[in-house]
């Protein structure tokens, strides 16, 4: 009698390995699907049962410190500067293991279009606390085919921001207090209507990493003398506009524009912080919105957006 043959589960390669299976080590992501719509898992087998092994990551644990010391001439030592961070380069390295030469190609050329070299994507690594940055391919990549299902790669992405943030974000929401109430009858004259005080919500958001962090921050109208305050720091933001019901102000501090409406763009008062140098330090943080109320029954609310940072 004839044995019949045993098929492979429909679910898995011809590895046996199922699509998320992780390897151990390096694990994370290459996510472009905001863009090319492409996420390659690293460390792990993808959905085509290619597996994406890495062997080696270089520039992930520190961004390089630009020194801007200069030594004094005929004396030792040096004249000192402040010191900024530049660009933090990353290098991953890895092997790919694809079903047949077709699968391979398909996925070498998925590698090279999740990685455009004009476009920033996300490049995660699944740490203790999962962390990314927003990277672009910079060099010449390098995918050397080994055999007709193997191939090694080696390539270098450049992230302008050099932060690394965590994979999870911080969320706070503030609103200015409620107007005082009206008065009910019978009214006894004189009648004095009470005056509508500026309010004020407080809120604390604690950016867990070991560097300071820059916030989006959205605020919508109505009310008007609207600021943003950290206590922790000292800093404030205040913007000249009145917002009415619909209307809002985003306030990208990384990139350190404000925009009415999505459009039109607001500077800081005098005596406001500039936009870039309103962050998160690193531990609590404890915010404060105030701002005056200008609808009975509406008040302006903050939305606070972060991730926290490291170096």
């Amino acid at each position: 009698m004839s044995i019949p043959a045993i098929e492979p589960p429909a679910h898995e390669g011809p590895s046996g390995l199922p699509p998320g299976f992780r390897f151990g080590g390096y694990s994370g992501a290459i996510d472009d699907s905001a863009g090319s719509g492409i996420v390659i898992p690293l460390g792990q087998v993808d959905d085509e049962y290619v597996h994406w092994r890495v062997t080696d990551i270089s520039g992930w644990a520190a961004a390089t410190l630009d020194e801007g010391a200069e030594n004094i001439v005929g004396e030792d030592g040096a004249f000192d500067a402040e010191n900024y961070y530049g660009a933090r380069t990353v290098g991953l390295k890895g092997q790919i293991r694809a079903p047949d030469r077709a699968a391979l190609e398909a996925a070498r050329d998925r590698l090279m279009q999740v990685l455009p070299p004009r476009r920033l994507v996300k490049v995660r690594l699944d740490e203790a606390v999962p962390k990314f940055v927003m990277a672009r391919r910079t060099g010449e990549p390098l995918v050397d085919l080994v055999t007709d299902t193997l191939a090694e790669y080696d390539v270098t992405v450049l992230a302008p921001d050099p932060r690394k943030y965590a994979d999870d974000g911080l969320f706070a929401q503030m609103s200015i207090a409620v107007s005082a109430p009206g008065l009910a009858p019978p009214w006894t004259p004189p009648i004095r209507f009470p005056a509508r005080p500026p309010g004020s919500e407080r809120a604390t958001v604690t950016n867990a990493g070991t560097y300071e962090t820059q916030p989006f921050i959205r605020l919508d109208g109505p009310g008007r003398d609207l600021q943003v305050l950290n206590d922790t720091t000292g800093l404030h933001l205040a913007y000249d506009v009145e917002l009415g019901v619909g209307d809002f102000l985003d306030i990208d501090c990384r990139v350190g524009s404000a925009l009415l409406n999505g459009v039109a763009n607001r500077s800081p008062v005098v005596g406001s912080a500039i936009t870039t140098q309103f962050v998160l330090v690193r531990g609590p943080n404890r915010l404060r919105f105030l701002g005056t109320a200008t609808d009975p029954d509406l008040v302006a609310i903050a939305t606070i957006r972060a991730n926290s940072a490291w170096d």
